[in-house]
């Protein structure tokens, strides 16, 4: 367990597995600006079977080239992907997972954000390596 304090608030951190998930909502980009390669985030997906929607932010101009890239990554692998066109991804998916899936599903992300606004749905934050169950302190 970790405690971290940031401007967004103090938070606790727990060692998480994705496999205590019944279905993941991916931040992609947050998770795959931490990749050397982020491909990797679709490949590794997609080979380990994870049930997963990926969500892409494309609510600003300056989103829809990485946007259109990461919708490749999606179709080459099979991959479920929703673009979020009038919010943040961490935002979206944080609403995503709660109308669709509820408790025993998890949003990923490196964002904060989605721990101060998810209520049923458990916040995956991507840290050091790892992926941490977060809450607000």
């Amino acid at each position: 367990m970790a405690v971290k304090k940031t401007k967004k608030g103090r938070f606790v951190l727990r060692p998480a597995s994705l496999a205590d998930f019944q279905r993941l909502y991916v931040d992609v980009f947050s998770i795959a600006a931490s990749l050397a390669y982020p491909e990797e985030l679709f490949k590794s997906a997609a080979e380990a079977g994870i049930d997963a929607v990926f969500v892409i932010d494309a609510w600003h101009e300056s989103h829809i080239p990485l946007a259109r890239r990461y919708l490749e990554h999606c179709r080459r692998y099979g991959l479920e992907c929703r673009l979020s066109e009038q919010k943040p991804a961490e935002q979206y998916a944080v609403e995503l997972c709660e109308a669709e899936c509820g408790s025993g599903c998890a949003v990923v992300t490196r964002d904060y954000d989605a721990a101060l606004k998810a209520r049923r749905c458990a916040v995956l934050l991507f840290w050091r390596g790892g992926f941490w169950l977060v809450s607000p302190a």
